[in-house]
């Protein structure tokens, strides 16, 4: 702050003298100093990150003290070497918290103004309650870099991320981000319309940028449901209830098991909706159900009753 204070002083006595060629020339050269300066101090704040630039499990792990499983980690790897990556998964294995981890990789290792996050979901709500709540904990926690509140993250003066939920009929509401490294998740990504997809993919338009798309395979009548079917051009990793580590006896921490789905809760979905119910499918088993063109009520307005 004493630099910045001094720089401002030299610079506004500067400008108090005659516009002589020389004190022209002297305070061009003091701008330039000041500008190298700000940008000096501002990656300063990533530097020690950067050797995770081509790791993001190894940033979650290492640098976040998190854990992650097998499939976390295959979803990690994916967004590295893959431009697009959909997930499609079953309930609660985790999915959003590893994307929440996802973006703070993203952020943390480039240099500050060279990347940026855009995280959409279907719903305000569920963009603060979801992603962005879980992301808040982890800068917390992690004590990352700059500073955010419920939809933003700034590195000084810099927004690097925000999350919405722009209106289907409204895809300029996301167009007009530019950097080196841009990634752009979906979270719920079933109700994502898909004006809103065809706005996303050109934020990622050149080749160090990424798409990371989540969700329950509610409707095979949407955007995600294309995108993960085969030849695509998307990399597609399905996770079923049986893959997670509470069917597989994967080692993790005590302290996860319960936040992960429970055989408990998929016996009780067995019995409530049959192994051939779309809501099993979706929920438990992590694929898209099958809709006849002939169904009497369609599923997107059998799950909005369910929501309501």
């Amino acid at each position: 702050m004493k630099r910045s204070a001094n720089s401002n002083s030299a610079a506004d006595l500067l400008k108090s003298l005659p516009a002589t060629k020389e004190n022209l020339e002297r305070l061009r050269k003091l701008r330039e100093l000041t500008i190298r300066n700000a940008a000096r101090s501002r990656d300063g704040l990533t530097k020690r990150y950067a050797k995770w630039q081509r790791d993001a499990a190894g940033f979650i792990v290492d640098a976040l003290k998190g854990v992650i499983w097998s499939k976390q980690r295959e979803i990690c790897e994916s967004v590295q070497v893959h431009r697009r990556t959909a997930v499609r998964s079953c309930h609660d294995v985790g999915k959003t918290a590893l994307a929440a981890r996802v973006a703070a990789w993203w952020i943390s290792v480039w240099p500050p103004g060279e990347a940026f996050v855009v995280t959409l979901a279907p719903t305000g709500h569920q963009v603060k309650a979801l992603l962005w709540r879980e992301l808040a904990r982890v800068q917390r926690a992690a004590g990352l870099p700059g500073r955010m509140n419920q939809t933003e993250w700034y590195l000084g003066d810099e927004l690097v991320a925000f999350g919405r939920s722009p209106k289907d009929t409204d895809p300029t509401a996301i167009q007009g981000i530019h950097a080196r490294y841009v990634l752009v998740i979906f979270d719920e990504a079933c109700g994502i319309a898909h004006a809103l997809w065809d706005a996303a993919d050109s934020l990622i338009a050149n080749e160090d940028s990424r798409m990371l798309c989540i969700g329950n395979p509610d409707d095979p009548n949407t955007q995600f449901a294309n995108v993960c079917k085969p030849g695509s051009g998307w990399n597609v990793i399905g996770i079923s209830a049986f893959e997670s580590p509470n069917f597989t006896g994967e080692a993790i921490p005590d302290w996860l098991r319960p936040l992960l789905v429970s055989r408990t809760w998929v016996d009780e979905k067995l019995r409530s909706w049959g192994e051939t119910s779309p809501l099993y499918q979706s929920k438990v088993l992590g694929v898209f159900p099958e809709q006849s063109s002939d169904s009497l009520i369609p599923l997107t307005a059998i799950y909005a009753a369910k929501e309501r």
